[in-house]
């Protein structure tokens, strides 16, 4: 049905054709809220440093510049750990109810070695939202010249459209995505 609604939609050529076609072909819309996993200044994934994860190349998302002595990243949603990275530094998870997987990172220059981040979770466990997914020494890390960033990004999404936050956003209070899904 998304295949087929997507196919249809890119023909129409207005925002009001294609609201007439999705009422007319009776097709729902549902949109997913995710709350901020850092406390920190929210910025569109294409504003940091990685050319990687700015050219959205893995997904669309924001980041976080967190906030001084802010360096805990919680689950933005119910979710389930799919994978620590081996460089133990980003975590991939799954929202099992909206079938929607993100990878939440700390991305530190790469010539610093040994930044201190800690995992709070391991693959296969259940996380509710809020609960801590990593610790990170933001200051040490600024203390030695780096700058860290926290990316948000939806990385599987069959999704019509993401809304980013920008501005100030607090761990577990703040919504910084939005997406809607058809069908």
């Amino acid at each position: 049905m998304r295949n087929s609604f997507l196919r249809k939609a890119k023909t129409q050529h207005t925002s009001i054709n294609i609201l007439k076609f999705l009422h007319e072909e009776k097709i729902v819309m549902t949109t997913y809220e995710f709350v901020s996993p850092a406390t920190g200044k929210c910025v569109p994934i294409e504003a940091i440093y990685d050319k990687t994860l700015s050219s959205k190349a893995l997904g669309d998302g924001v980041a976080i510049f967190p906030a001084s002595g802010e360096g805990t990243v919680s689950a933005p949603c119910d979710c389930v750990v799919s994978r620590v990275s081996e460089a133990k530094n980003a975590v991939t998870i799954l929202d099992t109810v909206r079938d929607i997987e993100m990878l939440l990172c700390a991305e530190v220059d790469s010539e610093m070695h040994n930044p201190k981040i800690s995992f709070c979770v391991e693959p296969g466990q259940t996380v509710k939202t809020g609960e801590t997914l990593f610790t990170c020494d933001v200051d040490d890390i600024r203390a030695h010249g780096y700058q860290v960033e926290f990316p948000c990004i939806i990385t599987n999404a069959p999704l019509s459209s993401i809304h980013v936050t920008s501005g100030d956003v607090i761990r577990g209070e703040s919504n910084i995505l939005s997406c809607e899904s058809v069908g």
